[in-house]
């Protein structure tokens, strides 16, 4: 318990340099922000809280901009693939999230994505915004599931970011991360250090499927069916 409580505090600290850090920069170079203040912040929570990466796949990331969707177990999912991805990026947040200090603040000024969770109209303008970005770049991240999952299972797909993803027709990249749970458990907030894995599937060429709901759907289903098909191997190998 004492080693959680001093890893928060330092989380803490961390949070506040690189927040002030990162607006200062956002300001400067926005573009700078996710290589020299997001990826040195989670190295820096991964480091203290005595977690290890296991990256695989990095080569599956295009070079044109994409989408990439992964799953969502824990919080320290967004550390991983923050410390682990060598590229720029933007992500889809809920707006909530842009009121939070400094992490809120940061995500603004650099350009992130809000949208809203009731679909108003005023949000489907936010999302044909956002799609014209996409199309520009850097590569953005979606969480398919909306919120944290548990027990390592896939929670339902909210279908915002497929109907994102097929109206920019960049290619979408499944990622599945796994060992957050262990790290820390949903409703807990002692810290245990461990392995986590980062698995980059091959990306999934939009242009290829049918046009409207049907395409939605198949990217859909093909993305479900990847994710749950290495969360089931990775579980396997825990298992053994």
């Amino acid at each position: 318990m004492l080693r959680t409580i001093v890893c928060w505090f330092t989380f803490i600290i961390y949070t506040v340099f690189f927040g002030i850090y990162g607006v200062v920069l956002a300001f400067i170079s926005p573009r700078a922000v996710v290589k020299y203040a997001v990826r040195p912040w989670a190295r820096m929570i991964l480091f203290t809280a005595g977690v290890k990466l296991d990256v695989e796949g990095l080569g599956n990331i295009p070079g044109e901009p994409s989408i990439i969707m992964y799953n969502h177990q824990s919080v320290f999912d967004i550390f991983a693939y923050m410390a682990a991805l060598p590229i720029d990026w933007k992500a889809v947040m809920k707006k909530e999230v842009g009121g939070m200090p400094f992490i809120g603040w940061v995500a603004k000024i650099a350009g992130h994505y809000f949208v809203a969770r009731d679909g108003s109209g005023r949000d489907t303008k936010e999302v044909k915004k956002i799609v014209s970005k996409i199309r520009q770049g850097p590569s953005v991240m979606i969480a398919p599931e909306g919120t944290r999952g548990t027990e390592g299972k896939l929670l339902p797909f909210q279908k915002g970011g497929f109907f994102i993803a097929m109206l920019a027709g960049v290619p979408v990249v499944p990622m599945v991360i796994t060992g957050g749970l262990d790290i820390m458990p949903r409703d807990s907030k002692v810290l245990r250090p461990g392995m986590m894995k980062i698995r980059i599937l091959p990306p999934i060429d939009v242009a290829s499927l049918p046009p409207g709901r049907e395409g939605r759907e198949e990217l859909m289903r093909m993305v479900r069916s990847q994710m749950e098909e290495v969360l089931d191997r990775e579980k396997g190998h825990v298992s053994a």
